[in-house]
């Protein structure tokens, strides 16, 4: 994969640290690294919250050049979809809604995967605030182990 020819294509993506990192057009790039480059695997998507902006990571694998790329995008509280590019997107879409709150335009299953369905709130954001009382592990009977 070549940079450069990224940045013709696309404009915005730019090397950082060990990724390449796209300000826009995410879906774009990874249609791009999968047909033309043949990066053919998602091995996962994580998300990290940085404090006001959540940072999605891409993880490919080209089985062909046996290579890995990361793409990297920061997001406010949705980004697209990319379920119909990689099926395995699906988990990892749901989880990261569950956890963070980022809505996946075009991924009409959407839903929680850990949390109850009425849980408010998304638990690895740095703003969730842990006063839930059912989250209280039987504190007063430690003494009976």
């Amino acid at each position: 994969m070549n940079i450069n020819e990224l940045k013709n294509i696309f404009g915005e993506c730019e090397l950082c640290d060990n990724k390449v990192c796209v300000k826009n057009k995410l879906y774009e790039v990874l249609d791009c690294l999968k047909n033309k480059y043949s990066f053919n695997v998602l091995k996962s998507i994580t998300a990290v919250d940085l404090g006001g902006e959540t940072e999605l990571l891409y993880h490919l694998y080209s089985i062909e050049d046996e290579e890995d790329a990361i793409i990297s995008v920061k997001v406010q509280n949705e980004a697209d979809s990319v379920i119909d590019l990689f099926e395995s997107a699906r988990a990892d879409e749901n989880e990261i809604y569950d956890m963070f709150g980022i809505k996946f335009i075009g991924n009409e299953d959407l839903k929680r995967l850990y949390m109850p369905e009425n849980w408010e709130g998304f638990p690895l954001r740095k703003d969730y605030v842990q006063d839930d009382t059912r989250l209280a592990w039987n504190d007063d009977n430690s003494d009976n182990a």
